[in-house]
């Protein structure tokens, strides 16, 4: 069984069904508190695992550039990547954004060849391609309102996924190191969560004042959904993510990670009502055939 394949699908799907969690209250609060709030709360649960398991291979068998590459990895993968996103979803909005979320997994397709000499097979490439087409075709929307410095908003947005692309492939040799620990793995996401998360408290100070960050949290019913989204997304969705990266090739588990634009919107239409338009059904059934290729050629 393709167990790699299937826990990065599986996690494009938990991913997909947070964020409609999160788009609840999107409105309530700002992306500058949720990000460190749901980082914490992954965090948390990540450390009652790490203890709850007890061992910790990577003390015996990780050397000090591993470590470093490691905390690197959280700093550049979860920090500096989603503030430049966050810039370039204020510069772009959220159709144009969408569209710079197809370039995750090219960009990890190119770094992994560049960096780790992986291949492709030539039946995965078209697997890749109608994923990847399914969600530009989604993504494009005539009527998105046009706004202003689009070239800034573009660029920061491909920094940012080369940045989140770059992240998990600096460490896939790690991961590969440990691909029959799944105690390893878990330990591997909280020392990239720690470092992460700290950097991400400093993002919300300089972006939000100490009132304003009171006030958002005052409201007592967010904090169901952040905490359901956060147990989902960042601890369930997270570690299915990085064991199903260490189980396959980083090129296949991004391509089946893109998928959660698709599961996004189909979630959008299932939780929040959203129109679900035969656009839609169409780039869903396609991306779907596309993940379902690659699943069964690993």
């Amino acid at each position: 069984m393709p167990i790699g394949e299937l826990l990065s699908l599986g996690s494009a799907i938990i991913w997909g069904f947070s964020v409609s969690l999160f788009k609840i209250i999107g409105n309530t609060i700002s992306p500058y508190i949720l990000n460190p709030l749901k980082n914490t709360i992954g965090t948390i649960l990540f450390i009652i695992t790490c203890i709850a398991i007890g061992n910790n291979p990577l003390v015996y068998e990780l050397n000090t550039n591993e470590y470093i590459l490691v905390i690197i990895s959280g700093i550049i993968g979860i920090t500096i990547a989603d503030v430049l996103f966050l810039l370039s979803l204020n510069i772009l909005g959220t159709s144009r954004s969408s569209i710079i979320n197809t370039i995750y997994s090219p960009m990890v397709i190119l770094l992994a060849y560049f960096i780790l000499g992986e291949q492709l097979q030539f039946i995965h490439i078209v697997g890749g391609g109608l994923i990847i087409g399914s969600i530009i075709f989604l993504s494009m929307d005539t009527n998105q309102q046009t706004v202003e410095n689009v070239t800034f908003g573009l660029v920061l947005g491909i920094i940012a996924y080369t940045l989140m692309a770059l992240g998990i492939v600096i460490i896939k040799p790690i991961l590969d190191k440990f691909s029959n620990s799944i105690d390893a793995q878990l330990w591997i996401i909280l020392y990239r969560l720690i470092p992460g998360t700290i950097l991400s408290y400093v993002t919300m100070s300089i972006m939000l004042s100490r009132t304003e960050i009171k006030k958002q949290l005052s409201s007592k019913k967010i904090w169901p959904i952040i905490l359901l989204g956060s147990f989902l997304g960042t601890y369930v969705g997270f570690a299915m993510w990085i064991i199903g990266m260490a189980k396959t090739t980083a090129s296949i588990a991004s391509i089946l990670n893109q998928t959660s634009t698709i599961f996004i919107a189909f979630f959008g239409w299932l939780i929040l009502k959203e129109k679900f338009s035969k656009k839609m059904m169409i780039c869903f059934l396609v991306a779907l055939v596309g993940a379902f290729i690659i699943i069964i050629n690993p």
